[in-house]
């Protein structure tokens, strides 16, 4: 590992043990305080909206000098989330002033994210060769679940023993300490890029974004299958989103068993980025074991909403966890791989706000659904995990995204 892959791993590392000990947090002051999924949906939909909206500015990845942004975008959700953690921790403020400053931070994460991650996925590329992206790729995706395990089998413990303000304050530290890493990359970056007046700036901002939907478009099957992923999220949202209420309702845990069935499901996903990231899949292999993991993701959540054991519980999102890093490895290296680097930035941001696009859907559904049955998680966990198998089967049909995935070299050969 050279050293600027080795700081970006690192302050990824860091800042996903505070992004774990954030969500934990969250979910279970609104739970506890509110006990109202759909106010706990709209918290969530805030967070993810950025993403949809300003998900297309990640073209910036593409303009401006990528450590930059990842520096700049860490502060700022560090700092913001400092202030909440400070509110809560010193009674500043009534229920209803923290949850408008929630509302606010995540927010905020989210205008940062939206930048944040194209970047980090447009950057990682230009830090290693070719021939050692996809392991690279494997190892930051794996090392990251391994901090979320980590963070998520510790959080729900932490939880009850530091209370929410504690958590939140862990989760800004983790941000500083993430800029702080990135600061140090050694990166050449071309300045002529930068230096162009504000109405030039525009026009090249509103080019490079048409070139890179342009360049999308006419890889044949490359959108589809974006839209395809964006569908497997919405059905995901409610199942999300409800958990906590699945833990203390259906499966009668406390907060601690939260922590558990998330980090079963990141051990899966690591166990899965390993496996295919060890395998030369391609061709038909590669079209059967993308679709096949979605099936057995499918599956794998309708033994989970029809469970009343923890264990059970268990196995199934680590299942369900194996399966989608045996998917998203796949459909991330297929994405990156077949990208020139000029464009990268803009086709991963594009990327994020499609696969992002019915998520805020998905989970204001949910919250309705929740408030509405009651919270009955086995009803909305089991239409939710048969949609996604329906999808899938469906999906596998089309033409275009099968031809993609087994030869993506033709999206290349595609472009206009």
């Amino acid at each position: 590992m050279n050293k600027n892959i080795f700081l970006l791993w690192q302050g990824q590392l860091i800042s996903q043990l505070g992004m774990q000990a954030y969500s934990i947090a969250m979910m279970f002051w609104f739970m506890e305080n509110t006990n109202s999924s759909a106010l706990m949906s709209i918290i969530l939909i805030l967070s993810i909206l950025p993403s949809v909206f300003f998900g297309p500015i990640g073209v910036i990845a593409d303009q401006y000098s990528r450590k930059n942004i990842m520096v700049v975008t860490d502060l700022i959700r560090g700092t913001a989330v400092l202030v909440l953690s400070l509110t809560i921790l010193g009674e500043y403020g009534s229920q209803f002033f923290i949850i408008m400053l929630f509302a606010m931070v995540s927010l905020i994460n989210g205008i940062s994210r939206a930048f944040f991650q194209p970047t980090v996925d447009a950057f990682i590329p230009d830090l290693v060769t070719t021939e050692k992206l996809s392991k690279t790729v494997a190892f930051f995706q794996s090392s990251t679940q391994c901090t979320t395990i980590v963070g998520q089998a510790m959080g729900g413990i932490l939880y009850r023993a530091l209370g929410a303000p504690i958590l939140l304050l862990l989760d800004a530290i983790s941000y500083f300490i993430s800029a702080f890493s990135e600061s140090f990359i050694k990166h050449d970056f071309e300045e002529h890029k930068n230096r162009i007046g504000i109405s030039n700036k525009y026009k090249q901002h509103k080019a490079d974004l048409i070139e890179g939907l342009r360049y999308v478009k006419s890889c044949k099957g490359m959108l589809q299958t974006m839209i395809f992923a964006s569908s497997i999220n919405f059905f995901i949202a409610p199942i999300m989103l409800l958990l906590p209420f699945y833990v203390t309702g259906q499966l009668l845990e406390e907060a601690q068993w939260y922590g558990f069935l998330l980090a079963a499901m990141a051990l899966g996903s690591i166990l899965g980025y390993w496996l295919t990231a060890t395998i030369n899949v391609q061709g038909n292999r590669r079209t059967f074991i993308m679709f096949a993991s979605m099936f057995l993701f499918s599956c794998s959540l309708m033994l989970l909403s029809q469970s009343e054991s923890p264990i059970i519980a268990l196995f199934g999102l680590f299942i369900a966890g194996l399966s989608l890093g045996v998917f998203n490895l796949q459909a991330m290296t297929l994405f990156q791989k077949n990208t020139p680097t000029e464009l990268r930035g803009r086709v991963m941001s594009l990327l994020m706000t499609i696969s992002s696009g019915l998520l805020p859907l998905g989970l204001l559904i949910g919250g309705v659904l929740g408030t509405l049955t009651n919270n009955n998680t086995q009803l909305i966990f089991g239409l939710s995990s048969f949609s996604i198998g329906l999808l899938t089967i469906f999906t596998s049909f089309n033409l275009n995204i099968r031809n993609y995935m087994f030869n993506s070299e033709s999206a290349e050969l595609s472009k206009t």
